[in-house]
């Protein structure tokens, strides 16, 4: 959203290929879009094969994910390739990238570069984001080999239905692979931007010159928000404690049933309580009657609405979420220790960066959690002295 606006402002004819419940949010921001089909949401609710996945999330489960994953494919190919008809250049995704280089094949004339939220060039320097545990290996061959598994657990899943689809429209079959594809398209690696930061992960030095590792697109304030009367009492009562954010963004309606998230959030409060934590948490696409079944207390505030990160996030100690890009990346630029709750895809790989990087515990799958190692997590975010703490009497000033 922050680029699509950003290239708006500067002359270009913009628009996002979105799902469907997400066209009106986008369309609000003056953002033309394309519909997408394929909502993986709503297939992870739906489908056996889809909640199955949801409640143990791994690319390793090849067969499990090809059946979720297949429907979807071919919406998201028809999608993409009404899409970009009329466009000059295409921008691809992480979650787009083999659709989009397709779909791209039947459009010589249009550009394309690849601008990601996680690297997605092999490297021997780490492991691949998305294959879960630790981001890198004790050796080099290692991290090399977990990239070929990558490769080829991907190519496994989206080759069959994607070449059948690429024959539909008189496209060759091809092997999916990355390096391949682009190659094979633009005749040398494709240009990418990798909007991630370089100190938190250091470019690696076995990259292409094509690939480059630009940092966080950061959200800026808006001069115009005005926050709610709850939260300005709720910070002015507590001015001289710790705050503490919790937060788990739309993973929590996409990975949990509605009982599994208030079982989660009932855990989030003991723990808190037993560390005497002052909390704000936020309960966004919470149903209300979910809601009023929560228990209240002065040192808790529950969120019901979204309110931007580059205005909470002065105001609050430290950090609890999922772990994606964007809000690692606000959490670590506004100098928040920083616990990660992983549900799955990069997730684990950022909360591990966390943890190498001393700027928080080691995070824990949220499938794993319970009251006693939350308990103990939060008391050491809230504690103990990480490397990010420093920054954060500048940060206040540069607000001020």
């Amino acid at each position: 959203m922050i680029l699509a606006e950003e290239l708006k402002k500067r002359g270009h004819t913009v628009w996002l290929g979105v799902h469907k419940h997400s066209q009106d949010i986008v369309k609000a921001t003056g953002i033309d879009t394309v519909e997408i089909g394929g909502d993986l949401e709503h297939f992870l609710s739906i489908t056996s094969e889809g909640i199955e996945l949801r409640r143990n999330p791994s690319i390793l489960k090849m067969g499990l994910v090809k059946r979720t994953f297949q429907p979807m494919i071919e919406e998201w190919f028809n999608g993409i390739l009404s899409g970009i008809k009329d466009a000059d250049l295409i921008v691809l995704t992480v979650a787009s990238i083999f659709l989009g280089l397709s779909c791209i094949e039947k459009f010589p004339n249009t550009k394309a570069i690849g601008i990601y939220t996680f690297p997605v060039t092999r490297t021997a320097h780490f492991s691949p984001p998305g294959l879960g545990g630790k981001s890198d290996s004790l050796f080099n061959w290692t991290n090399l080999l977990k990239w070929k598994i990558v490769d080829f657990t991907m190519s496994n899943i989206y080759n069959d239905k994607l070449n059948e689809l690429r024959a539909t429209k008189d496209l060759p079959s091809m092997k999916l692979n990355y390096d391949r594809m682009t190659r094979s398209l633009f005749r040398k690696p494709m240009i990418s931007a990798t909007i991630y930061s370089k100190y938190f992960l250091p470019r690696p030095s076995d990259w292409h010159e094509n690939d480059h590792m630009v940092g966080p697109i950061p959200e800026e304030g808006n001069q115009n928000f005005e926050p709610p009367t709850p939260i300005l009492d709720f910070l002015t009562k507590w001015k001289n404690e710790k705050i503490i954010y919790v937060g788990l963004g739309s993973m929590m309606g996409t990975m949990f049933e509605a009982d599994e998230k208030m079982e989660f959030i009932r855990k989030i409060l003991l723990a808190l309580d037993r560390n005497n934590c002052k909390a704000v948490i936020s309960l966004v696409g919470f149903e209300n009657n979910d809601i009023s079944k929560l228990s209240t207390t002065d040192n808790i505030l529950y969120l019901t609405h979204d309110i931007p990160h580059c205005w909470l996030f002065l105001h609050m100690s430290a950090t609890i979420h999922h772990g994606g890009a964007g809000t690692t990346h606000a959490s670590l630029r506004y100098g928040l220790p920083t616990l990660v709750l992983s549900f799955g895809a990069d997730q684990p790989f950022n909360g591990d960066r966390i943890f190498i990087n001393r700027l928080g515990p080691r995070s824990i799958p949220i499938r794993q959690t319970n009251v006693k190692n939350l308990a103990n997590a939060i008391r050491d975010v809230m504690i103990d002295n990480y490397n990010i703490i420093f920054i954060k009497p500048v940060l206040k000033r540069l607000a001020n």
